[in-house]
C-alpha cells in the first residue's frame, strides 16, 4: 500500500529528503529514487505499477504527477514535493549539467550525448523548452492546494520538521545534506539584473507557482 508519493523536482533537495525517508520508513519500504530513465524503462516493461514491489509504502523520484496519478488515486496516497526559488533552481541545474560535462567520468553517457553543449551559456541553457518552468511541469495535473505538503528549500529544515509532525513520525531524524552543490559552488555563474529578469520571464509559470505556495504556506 503506497502511503506517500514524493515528487522529486531536480535541484530542490530531493536526494537529502530521500535518505531521510529511508531512515523513517526503512529502505525496503521506500522505492529506489527513480530517475527519468528508470521511469521510461518501467513503462517499457509494462508500466510503473508493475515495477513496484508489493511492500512499498513510499514512492520517490523524478516523476511527474501525471505519471503517478493512477497510483495516487488508487492508493489515496499523500502527494508531497519541494520547491525552490525558480531562478536559483535553474542556475543550480545548469551548474550541475556543466559539471557533468566537464567531468565525464561521473556519467560518460550523459557527457558523450551532450559534448556539443560544453560552451552553452546559462541563458542558452535556460531558453530551451525542456529547462523552462520545470517545477510547474512536474506538478501539472494536481492543483497545488491538493498536495498534502509542499515545502521550500529555502526553509528546508523547518519545513521538514513540520512535515514529520504532520505525518506523525515517531521520531524525526536529522536531515542529511546531499548534492548541495558544494563541489561546484565556485562555478555558479553570476546573474546580473538583466539576466535575472530574463530568467524570471522564461520561468513565469514557476515564479507564479512559487509565489502562490509562499502566500499559502499556512495550508501546508
Amino acid at each position: 500500500m503506497i502511503e506517500l508519493i514524493s515528487i522529486h523536482i531536480p535541484k530542490t533537495g530531493g536526494t537529502s529528503f530521500y535518505r531521510a525517508l529511508q531512515t523513517v520508513y526503512g529502505v525496503e519500504r521506500v522505492s529506489v529514487s527513480f530517475r527519468r530513465r528508470d521511469y521510461f524503462e518501467a513503462v517499457e516493461q509494462g508500466g510503473l505499477p508493475r515495477a513496484l514491489p508489493p511492500q512499498l509504502n513510499v514512492l520517490h523520484g523524478h516523476l511527474h504527477y501525471e505519471e503517478v496519478r493512477e497510483l495516487h488515486l488508487q492508493h489515496n496516497a499523500k502527494v508531497i514535493t519541494w520547491l525552490r526559488d525558480p531562478v536559483d533552481r535553474v542556475v543550480s541545474n545548469y551548474s550541475f549539467f556543466k559539471h557533468r560535462l566537464l567531468h565525464p567520468e561521473h556519467n560518460p553517457e550523459v557527457a558523450a550525448a551532450n559534448a556539443h553543449r560544453i560552451s552553452e551559456t546559462l541563458l542558452e541553457y535556460a531558453t530551451l523548452e525542456e529547462n523552462r518552468n520545470r517545477m510547474s511541469k512536474f506538478m501539472q495535473g494536481l492543483h497545488p492546494k491538493d498536495y498534502f505538503f509542499i515545502g521550500l528549500l529555502e526553509s528546508f529544515e523547518a519545513d521538514y520538521e513540520r512535515l514529520g509532525k504532520r505525518l506523525a513520525w515517531a521520531e524525526i531524524p536529522p536531515l542529511p545534506r546531499l548534492n548541495d552543490n558544494r563541489r561546484f559552488r565556485k562555478a555558479l555563474p553570476e546573474v546580473d539584473e538583466e539576466a535575472l529578469r530574463q530568467l524570471q520571464a522564461l520561468n513565469a509559470e514557476d515564479m507564479a507557482l512559487y509565489d502562490w505556495v509562499k502566500t499559502h504556506r499556512s495550508a501546508f
